[in-house]
């Protein structure tokens, strides 16, 4: 009996290893996943900002209902790491894609004023890190994140009608 369970075993594996080859030797066609008739682009469609653009400044009005952006900062700023963590990432989208937009210049000098008040507040020890300052610099924290925050809703302001937005 131990043999017939030994030609058994050596059946199947041969059995799986055969299957697993051939599987891999399916037609593309078969997993080609795009449309086999894509949508003609229209004649009057207007040009839009590149998608990671688009994205970044739907993630900016999100951002802007963050705690961090419309509570009272002397309360919030010790706590807004995330918050700015995610604002730096959605500004550095935007101003490396604002050559796409109609007030590039203006929204790229907006960024870098936003990115760099946000180093200030790092700067400053004013996150909840371990370089945090505590509450003697109550004040200096507090007018950081107002001028992220002014800088945030005036970048909004400027991508305003963005697609995404």
């Amino acid at each position: 009996m131990a043999v017939r369970l030994d030609r058994l075993w050596l059946g199947v594996a041969a059995g799986t290893w055969v299957l697993t080859t051939v599987a891999g030797c399916g037609s593309s066609a078969l997993t080609n996943t795009a449309p086999a008739n894509p949508a003609p682009p229209t004649a009057n469609a207007t040009p839009t900002a590149g998608h990671a653009v688009a994205n970044a400044v739907t993630k900016l009005n999100l951002i802007s209902q963050d705690g961090c952006q419309i509570s009272p900062p002397d309360q919030v700023y010790p706590d807004c790491d995330r918050y700015l963590a995610e604002l730096r990432s959605a500004v550095n989208t935007v101003r490396n894609g604002s050559a796409q937009l109609p007030n590039g210049p203006a929204v790229q000098t907006t960024s870098a004023g936003i990115l760099a008040a946000a180093d200030t507040f790092d700067r400053d020890g004013c996150g909840s890190g371990p370089y945090a300052s505590g509450p003697e610099n109550a004040a200096t924290c507090t007018a950081d994140l107002g001028h992220v925050r002014a800088g945030l809703s005036t970048l909004i302001e400027q991508t305003r009608g963005v697609a995404g937005s």
